[in-house]
């Protein structure tokens, strides 16, 4: 039985129950596969991504270590979000890669979780003809390992076959039988406090407390 952990990077603006739902369900189709995971981390992206909507990393670390702080096996960690500049999902994946191999030993593998709509922008390009991703960064993230949950509509295991990421270099594992699907956005909770309504039973009370305290997305 190989040990394993499972990385979740992403805005986490804020944390919902749909993030800690995705990485249990990875966990459980891991082990599920013969693999024991030794825990969950939950990496919030740093305030260099730039996106209009993102509040400070100071407060969305905060909310992850709240929304973790009952969990056995999830934890935060703030690495890529303590940097002022933005680094690429392959780098955060390397680090953590290099992390895990320090702390629990080398044979220790590593998997980065993902939904299967961030796999169909492998194959995309932007709208000045450059690709949404390398080329060789695609490669790099299929071979140290993708754990993937498909999305409604979308169909990860075409776009792989498409790149031709098929055979035994390739360490990319499909989520089955998910039993919540992530419908819980972060998008509309932020929109749901801003027009004063409830979000209760979509986040732990411990991250409503914290956004309340601090009077965030009003």
């Amino acid at each position: 039985m190989r040990n394993v952990v499972i990385l979740a990077v992403g805005s986490f603006n804020p944390p919902t129950f749909g993030h800690l739902r995705m990485l249990q369900d990875a966990k459980d189709s891991l082990q599920k596969a013969g693999m024991n995971v030794l825990e969950g981390i939950m990496s919030p992206v740093s305030d260099g991504y730039g996106k209009k909507t993102l509040i400070s990393s100071d407060h969305r670390f905060a909310m992850v270590v709240a929304a973790t702080q009952n969990s056995d096996w999830i934890r935060a960690d703030s690495w890529e979000c303590s940097k002022s500049e933005w680094t690429t999902t392959l780098n955060v994946l390397k680090h953590h890669e290099h992390d895990v191999k320090e702390r629990f030993g080398d044979d220790v593998g590593i998997y980065l979780l993902v939904g299967g709509d961030v796999v169909e922008t492998f194959d995309k390009f932007n709208a000045d003809g450059s690709p949404v991703w390398k080329r060789e960064d695609v490669e790099m993230l299929v071979s140290i390992g993708l754990v993937v949950q498909p999305r409604p509509g979308s169909d990860p295991e075409k776009t792989l076959e498409i790149l031709g990421l098929q055979g035994g270099d390739i360490n990319v594992h499909m989520i089955r039988n998910e039993i919540a699907s992530n419908a819980i956005s972060s998008t509309r909770l932020r929109a749901a406090i801003k027009e004063h309504r409830s979000i209760k039973y979509t986040t732990p009370e411990s991250v409503i407390k914290y956004i309340k305290e601090n009077k965030l997305y009003e």
